[in-house]
């Protein structure tokens, strides 16, 4: 299961060495990676990292958890989305949902997820 971090840091395994000041962007469960684009990144390295080993991000936004909605399933790196019963879901369903953020990790009906908020919505 997900902790929450309210301090704003967070660390994630890299399967690639990254210098640190990268914008980074979530790839898999706990996992992280340069960031392809900006509207991708949750936060910014803070050290150098070498392949397979921890890195610790300053995230944009602290993160925040939700319950995955009856008969979704969730993706770590996706977008998640707030829908109607207060679940979330990792595809779009209609013009009333709200776009939350990107999934930490993955996860099935019932668990509870993290996310962090997108920092471009």
């Amino acid at each position: 299961m997900a902790t929450q971090n309210d301090n704003g840091f967070r660390s994630f395994s890299f399967a690639s060495a990254v210098t640190a000041n990268s914008l980074v962007a979530v790839s898999g469960d706990n996992a992280a990676q340069i960031a392809a684009t900006g509207a991708s990144s949750i936060g910014v390295l803070q050290n150098d990292v070498a392949a397979g080993n921890q890195g610790s991000v300053k995230l944009f936004f602290a993160s925040q958890f939700g319950i995955v909605t009856a008969g979704a399933i969730v993706t770590a790196g996706n977008t998640v989305y707030a829908v109607t019963g207060g679940g979330i879901v990792g595809t779009y369903a209609n013009a009333s949902t709200v776009t939350l953020g990107v999934a930490v990790n993955s996860g099935v009906a019932s668990d509870v997820i993290e996310y962090v908020p997108k920092f471009n919505q």
